[in-house]
């Protein structure tokens, strides 16, 4: 039996591109998450997480690093993550974990960023040439090494082509070409192998405690479910959308939009008729539900004392989908909570917190900092620019927020970051939506008690009562100007606090906090004593 270790394993499952509102534990009228549900009575649900960024890329980097968008600047498919932004696996591998990535977005595993910097072990299983480890660890016989020699050599050269298969706004086009969509989204492994994933991530785990390792574990996990194109089996079709297998033109719809990437992220010209809204939104909560009846095998493990006992165990989303409401689809131009609110279910070692509900926003990006704080890792020792990183660690666990000593208050910020291939490509089909639907200008968002502002070119654009109006119809921005003005005003103390956070500017803010003005806001924000 595996000894008990001085630091907990950390576990982080990311469920890409799933919304907080279409779960059972968060309010949803149907049942599509039974075995998260489960899950969430023995951890702590934050009913109201927010994430810093409304797509893939900022979202994983905020995670990774505890930082807002605007001080990483890991923001674009080309971005290259900066050597001098800290990261949670190399923290946690220095500090003597095993760090390993269970991968199956291609965004993280496949193009060449720098956010899987850290992790010892990276499995992908996105892309044209997946790995997976050798779960049993026996030793392979000779062909079975030349086979596996000449896969990494392979892959190399594959990862090559399509990192830059990503970045070029061309081949993107191309790739578009609706008759060439599936190919590539089937032999390129778009959406990875949730179930195989799984089973791997859980193979690997239980021949680790078989065996008796003691070196704690950091485990991250992406799955790519509930993501486009939607195909989830036939009996979670039946029970979500049970209308579906005798309405041509439902399945119709669906076959043509899941090979139109380019309608997945525009903005719509007009609203989808009432079929279609239904069969996208059915076929997602089916999508919802075959994702939470493959995490179950997950859960039997996690639930063993042993493991329950001493695993942090995170789950969440980098974002949720955007499914016709505000002329909006996917999760690539907006602020609304149909993208950036997600959800944050947090089960701490020796289940502390157990059956908690916080109501109070919260970001998650925090799990950075509650992750180092289980791990009690402290930035002595540490060279400058990590301690600058590091500040503050105690304050901003998520821990804070459930003993009720959250110095964030409920202050909460996001960012939506356009993706610039997203913008190259709409030029190239329907260059009138740019200026149409703003689609070049920044959007922002602060949160406070239940109020939201939304910014839109660093102007006010909305304000929403989140909790009486969780859909967000009806702006008042209109009618309470002094609400607006004052989270205006949170929001500019904001971008500048983060862009003196950033790394290649520490050293001039360290200066400034002479400027008792500026060290106030900060000190407001809760980024320094």
């Amino acid at each position: 039996m595996k000894k008990a270790q001085v630091k907990p394993d950390i576990i982080l499952v990311v469920l890409d591109t799933l919304r907080a509102d279409r779960l059972s534990c968060y309010g949803y009228s149907r049942e599509t998450s039974p075995n998260l549900d489960t899950f969430a009575k023995d951890g702590a649900v934050f009913e109201r997480a927010i994430s810093p960024a409304q797509w893939t890329i900022p979202a994983h980097a905020s995670l990774f690093t505890g930082e807002y968008p605007s001080t990483h600047l890991t923001t674009q498919i080309y971005d290259k993550h900066s050597r001098d932004q800290i990261m949670l696996a190399e923290v946690l591998r220095r500090e003597g974990y095993r760090t390993v990535s269970f991968c199956n977005n291609p965004l993280l595993g496949v193009v060449d960023n720098d956010l899987d910097r850290g992790f010892e072990e990276v499995y992908n299983y996105g892309g044209a040439l997946p790995n997976r480890p050798a779960v049993a660890d026996a030793r392979p016989r000779q062909s079975g090494r030349l086979t596996q020699y000449l896969g990494r050599k392979l892959r190399r050269v594959m990862t090559l082509f399509q990192d830059r298969f990503a970045r070029d706004n061309f081949m993107l086009r191309i790739a578009a070409i609706p008759w060439l969509v599936p190919l590539w989204q089937r032999y390129g492994n778009f959406k990875g192998n949730t179930a195989l994933s799984l089973r791997d991530m859980v193979g690997y785990l239980r021949t680790r405690r078989h065996k008796g390792v003691e070196q704690p574990l950091f485990v991250f996990a992406n799955l790519m479910e509930t993501h486009l194109p939607f195909g989830p089996p036939p009996r979670f079709i039946r029970r979500f959308a049970p209308y579906y297998r005798k309405d041509r033109q439902a399945r119709d719809f669906m076959r043509h939009y899941n090979r139109l990437p380019f309608r997945w992220m525009m903005p719509l010209t007009e609203p989808l008729t009432e079929l279609q809204d239904r069969v996208l939104n059915d076929l997602y909560d089916a999508e919802v539900a075959y994702e939470d009846h493959l995490l179950r095998h997950l859960f039997a493990h996690l639930n063993r004392p042993e493991v329950r006992d001493n695993t942090l165990v995170v789950i969440t989303s980098d974002h949720g989908e955007g499914l016709n409401r505000h002329d909006f689809v996917g999760h690539s131009l907006v602020a609304y909570d149909d993208l950036v609110r997600v959800p944050l279910i947090v089960r701490f070692p020796q289940q502390r917190y157990k059956g908690m509900r916080i109501s109070t926003p919260v970001s998650t990006r925090r799990f950075f900092h509650t992750a180092l704080e289980a791990a009690n890792i402290q930035p002595i020792g540490y060279d400058a620019d990590w301690t600058d990183s590091l500040v503050n660690l105690s304050a901003t666990s998520l821990a804070r927020t459930l003993n009720g000593t959250d110095k964030e208050g409920g202050i909460v910020f996001t960012e939506a970051y356009t993706p610039e291939t997203l913008i190259a490509l709409i030029k190239g089909e329907k260059p009138e939506l740019i200026d149409v639907f703003r689609c070049k200008q920044m959007r922002r968002a602060a949160y406070r008690d239940s109020y939201k502002l939304i910014t839109v070119g660093d102007e006010p654009d909305e304000l929403f009562d989140v909790v009486n109006d969780p859909n967000e119809m009806d702006n008042l921005i209109g009618e309470k100007p002094e609400v607006a003005s004052e989270l205006d005003e949170l929001l500019t103390s904001f971008v500048a606090a983060a862009e003196k956070r950033r790394p290649a500017n520490l050293e001039t803010a360290r200066l400034e906090m002479e400027d008792e003005q500026v060290a106030e806001r900060l000190r407001g924000l809760g980024y320094i004593e």
